[in-house]
């Protein structure tokens, strides 16, 4: 095997490492907060055979969202466009994963629909005739839950890259 290909090789296998590790930093940064707000739905509106189902769906639902957010970083979304202030490329950047949110999260719906059966005028009528707030709701829980991690990266962006890392969890004051 030649050099070139061996370097190419151990540089494909160390970006797939690091993809994953990404991946699962954020699936499980997404659970821990689909968790709590189960728990606080459980503690307002008790449910009297509570079992950890709804963690295992929790988990299911943050892979899922958790894939979708990795393409939006291959795809680079909300990061072409040249915004000066920290605060406007976290808020761009946090509205534009969560529009690409939506849209993966509606063509998602739709073919669970169309694999059950369902008819597309179907699903498009049951989700219009939805209250407006049930369909706005998840979305600026979404938000909040975006802009955190959306922060974090472009905080860690702007004063180097493993900064930011090494300044929470390093023991050493330095800065």
């Amino acid at each position: 095997m030649s050099f070139e290909k061996l370097v190419k090789k151990t540089t494909i296998r160390h970006r797939l490492i690091e993809e994953i590790r990404v991946y699962a930093i954020i699936s499980l940064y997404l659970w821990i907060c689909f968790g709590a707000l189960l728990l606080y739905k459980l503690s307002v509106i008790p449910a009297d055979d509570m079992r950890l189902l709804p963690f295992g769906t929790a988990a299911i639902k943050a892979l899922i969202i958790g894939k979708f957010i990795m393409i939006g970083k291959a795809l680079k979304v909300g990061v072409r466009t040249k915004i000066d202030t920290l605060l406007h490329r976290i808020a761009w950047k946090s509205l534009a994963i969560l529009l690409l949110l939506l849209i993966c999260t509606l063509l998602e719906e739709l073919i669970v629909g169309l694999v059950h059966g369902q008819a597309i005028y179907d699903m498009v009528a049951d989700l219009i005739d939805r209250p407006w707030l049930q369909n706005v709701a998840p979305s600026i829980v979404m938000l909040v839950v975006l802009v955190p991690m959306i922060s974090f990266e472009e905080i860690d962006i702007t004063l180097g890259k493993g900064k930011l890392k090494s300044m929470l969890f390093s023991g050493s004051n330095s800065a």
